[in-house]
């Protein structure tokens, strides 16, 4: 088991609930103030300073209830509420989406390639928000500094550890695999896009669609 795979495999699941949150809003046709700042609380949330500090410190990965219960806290933290069958659902399509990528991965290094690539997205959604991307640019620091020197043989134990977390996870939904994003899909970038073309994605068609998500009341805001 690796000491390093937290950090990776908490930000990859994150970058994932991003998307599908991202998509299902757009779907929904909430509007861009409200849009923008359900995922600027999320983010600004999960790239705590503190938090971050300690995510990346060596340590064993979290229980699989116990990160299900971060993700769940995570979309909570704006104006935004899922009802239990949605949180449901999202969960399953995060750890089903990340899994896949893993198991693309032809390299184990890819894995951080992958990270990055989600980072970026990330940074997509919050790029009028300078103070939230400023977060986000010293997790990528982070990330180069200390799995920049790793060797390979780190790497596949980092790839193995993920692979062991999710081998008893199995996702019983139908999907449809395709070629282009439409609205309302989850979005799988691929290995090489970080360095490559980033338009090109593979993307996950949910079959069940997700409740509507539910607000607080906005006029407190």
């Amino acid at each position: 088991m690796s000491m390093r795979t937290l950090p990776l495999l908490f930000l990859n699941l994150g970058g994932e609930m991003l998307y599908i949150l991202d998509q299902r809003l757009r779907a929904q046709h909430i509007p861009g103030d409200k849009a923008r700042k359900v995922l600027n609380d999320i983010i600004s949330t999960m790239f705590n300073r503190k938090f971050m500090e300690e995510l990346f410190k060596p340590q064993e990965l979290y229980s699989k209830k116990a990160l299900r219960t971060i993700y769940e806290r995570l979309a909570h933290a704006s104006i935004m509420k899922l009802n239990q069958a949605s949180m449901d659902k999202l969960y399953d399509l995060m750890t089903m989406a990340f899994k896949y990528q893993v198991l693309l991965c032809p390299r184990p290094k890819d894995v951080l390639l992958v990270t990055f690539n989600h980072l970026d997205t990330i940074k997509g959604f919050i790029r009028d928000s300078p103070t939230i991307l400023q977060q986000v640019d010293e997790t990528f620091r982070q990330l180069i500094e200390i799995y920049g020197g790793l060797s390979a043989g780190e790497f596949q134990l980092i790839r193995q550890t993920l692979l062991i977390f999710f081998q008893d996870l199995h996702i019983r939904k139908e999907c449809f695999w395709k070629h282009m994003q439409e609205t309302g899909q989850c979005c799988l970038p691929g290995v090489g896009n970080y360095m490559e073309d980033k338009s090109r994605r593979l993307t996950l068609h949910y079959v069940y669609p997700f409740e509507t998500f539910e607000f607080c009341t906005w006029a407190k805001y």
